[in-house]
């Protein structure tokens, strides 16, 4: 979530249209969490998405937007749809929690309930979300370089194609391949070849602006996300890659070189089916023409008019 990152305690969002009940429960919460309360399940919608809280606690019956479609509002947002949900309600039937657990919610709270159970729940739910995003995160990411791995790519490349399509920008992808991996791992070891693989990951990291994405796609291979980017301007990006890799060279005491293939999407190119796929052959078949053109060199594949 966006703002839990930067804060110091857990924000929970109190949904409760009793004055009385909504008081008790944020004096509960006060001492280990920060609180925000609303009244009606329209406002807990609209303030989920301004403060994007930790957690939401939901009374089920509310005035207006009931319980459930405040879940199905928060659920269909990005920006609320992971957001963890308590149910708080004095309907504690099989049925009634049966449809808020399959709608979505973390948790359901009967009515009445002490406050030991509550602060429990509400513990219990934090810890399980912060592990479930922990786990996703490593999921998306490569152990080794620390960069998103192939299958967060191509997630971001299906997202990045669709942005440059409704904007009618060009989209560029440069492909990285460290040169002579297999000679590192033979003469020096593989710890040097993982120095190796970490120098170039830190040099690409260096290159990129905010707007751009590079993940490691495979063991030598890294792949870059160049929004916005002419096939020239990727070019002149590989370019500086490519030449920052002699003084990563000179300091990490290895041969830190690679072959770079470029290739672009015209705006023109950017809304057709297999748009994505078309990215990544040119880049690759432009990476191939550099490998087998002497390797530490830039290769831009041939703009498509």
């Amino acid at each position: 979530m966006t703002g839990s990152g930067r804060r110091q305690r857990p924000l929970v969002l109190v949904v409760e249209d009793d004055e009385d009940a909504r008081d008790v429960l944020q004096e509960l919460l006060r001492d280990q969490y920060d609180v925000e309360a609303v009244g009606d399940g329209e406002s807990a919608v609209k303030r989920a998405k301004e403060l994007q809280p930790d957690l939401v606690l939901l009374d089920l019956f509310l005035p207006g937007l009931d319980g459930f479609g405040a879940l199905t509002g928060l659920r269909r947002d990005p920006k609320t749809a992971e957001v963890p949900v308590i149910f708080l309600s004095a309907q504690g039937d099989a049925e009634t929690k049966s449809q808020g657990l399959s709608l979505g919610a973390a948790d359901y709270l009967a009515k009445p309930f002490s406050a030991q159970e509550l602060m429990a729940r509400v513990d219990r739910t934090l810890k399980l979300t912060a592990q479930k995003e922990h786990f996703r995160a490593l999921a998306q990411t490569d152990g080794l370089t620390g960069l998103p791995n192939f299958r967060s790519f191509h997630a971001r490349l299906e997202e990045e194609v669709a942005r440059a399509d409704r904007y009618a920008h060009p989209l560029s992808c440069a492909m990285v391949d460290l040169d002579g991996l297999k000679e590192i791992n033979d003469r020096l070891g593989h710890a040097a070849g993982n120095r190796a693989i970490l120098a170039l990951a830190d040099a690409v990291r260096e290159e990129l602006r905010d707007t751009d994405f590079a993940a490691r796609y495979g063991g030598d291979e890294f792949v870059v996300l160049l929004p916005q980017t002419s096939a020239t301007a990727a070019g002149l990006f590989a370019e500086r890659l490519r030449r920052r890799l002699l003084e990563v060279s000179q300091a990490a005491g290895l041969p830190v070189r690679a072959s770079i293939g470029v290739a672009a999407l015209s705006p023109d190119e950017v809304g057709a089916n297999d748009a994505a796929e078309d990215l990544l052959r040119r880049a690759d078949e432009a990476l191939y023409k550099a490998k087998r053109s002497g390797r530490d060199r830039v290769e831009v594949a041939h703009v498509h008019h």
